[in-house]
């Protein structure tokens, strides 16, 4: 969820197309800096030069924007790259307000002569410095025991004692979303884990990934009488449970989507209802509606109706979707966004250097920055 798009899937072009893509970026006149501007934003290798990666990358960057997949840099493309990288004042705009939280990752590399404590401590003061209400922690990535149900999650041995010896400051709220195989988030093992490392808000994953094929159904990933066994189990540990999903903008499936609605927030609890829009929030999976923006104001709609008045809409993404931006169109329907400020490495597998616009610290502002822009917008 780090970089702008889901996955890298090799072969996106063929070899005839490449070399016709390659050609074209050459004779369109771009700087070194231009260049590798473009190969910082699709996660190629910065080198300042057009070659195989880099248009290949791109053409995969422009398929998750909706743009034409030829990996040519052309105007449009160049300029929806240069967007990605805009910031916004780092005074919150006028207006309604909308709270801004944060998402932090786990780091899995290590950077010459510092230890992976010290990005994590470097991107936590920096969310706190953007005034972050919320942190909030994917627990599959700083959860880490052998004697877990299921073998324990992915993780390493030092994000979760970290957080764990954290003085957490008046006024913010330590968050998890939740997205373990069931066995496992249901342990008491589990939520002790997350009782150490001071998580009072756990953001329950409901249904499966619903990223790819166009007009999938919608499928929980929850039975009724293991969520109830969860929610029982984290309110008894003092953890809060939200109910966070990924819904397409489809008609069909946003009903779905709120009918069982109905039941899942009796069941856990909760006031409190997030949506995930990443691959998932994209035009080509429109169904049932005109445009991006009836399909925003009808889910927006349907949401504050479960919650009422006195309840909250809370969305996350990934930071430079378009729902972490001054296009946004659902994000300021919300009550809070928590933007995926992950500077763990780039999706392609390449490092983020310590110093790199998506690094420790500098991420932080950016999707801060970026989610306050989406806040003003519409």
């Amino acid at each position: 969820m780090l970089f702008l798009f889901s996955c890298y899937t090799r072969g996106m072009l063929t070899d005839a197309q490449t070399e016709k893509a390659v050609s074209y970026n050459k004779k369109q006149g771009y700087c070194e800096s231009e260049v590798k501007l473009v190969q910082r934003t699709v996660g190629a290798t910065e080198d300042g030069k057009w070659g195989p990666q880099t248009v290949e990358r791109v053409a995969v960057w422009q398929a998750a924007e909706d743009l034409t997949a030829d990996g040519m840099v052309g105007p449009a493309t160049y300029e929806a790259i240069k967007a990605a990288w805009e910031l916004c004042p780092t005074e919150p705009p006028e207006g309604p307000k909308v709270e801004v939280g944060c998402g932090l990752a786990a780091y899995d590399q290590e950077w010459p002569g510092r230890k992976p404590e010290e990005a994590l401590q470097k991107a936590w003061d920096q969310a706190l410095a953007e005034g972050c209400k919320e942190i909030r922690f994917w627990s599959s990535e700083w959860l880490i025991d052998e004697k877990l149900p299921n073998g324990g999650n992915k993780g390493n041995t030092y994000s979760g004692p970290w957080l764990a010896s954290q003085v957490i400051p008046e006024g913010v709220v330590v968050g998890a979303w939740i997205d373990d195989p069931r066995r496992t988030a249901m342990s008491e093992g589990f939520a002790d884990r997350l009782v150490e490392m001071h998580v009072t808000r756990a953001a329950i994953m409901i249904n499966k990934s619903n990223t790819r094929p166009n007009n999938v159904p919608w499928a929980l990933r929850w039975k009724q009488e293991d969520l109830e066994k969860l929610a029982e189990l984290y309110a008894s540990k003092g953890i809060e449970c939200v109910a966070t999903c990924w819904p397409q903008p489809s008609k069909s499936q946003i009903d779905a989507m709120c009918e069982d609605m109905v039941w899942i927030l009796e069941v856990l609890g909760s006031k409190t209802f997030e949506v995930d829009t990443e691959g998932n929030w994209k035009k080509k999976f429109l169904s049932g509606f005109s445009s991006m923006k009836q399909a925003s104001e009808y889910l927006a709609q349907r949401m504050r109706e479960l919650v009422g008045p006195e309840g909250k809409l809370e969305l996350t993404t990934y930071t430079y979707h378009t729902e972490n931006s001054k296009s946004a169109i659902l994000a300021p329907m919300m009550d809070r966004l928590l933007p995926q400020a992950y500077s763990v490495r780039h999706r392609t597998h390449d490092t983020v250097g310590w110093n790199d616009p998506l690094g420790p610290g500098k991420h932080q502002t950016l999707a801060v920055n970026r989610a306050r822009q989406a806040a003003a917008a519409g």
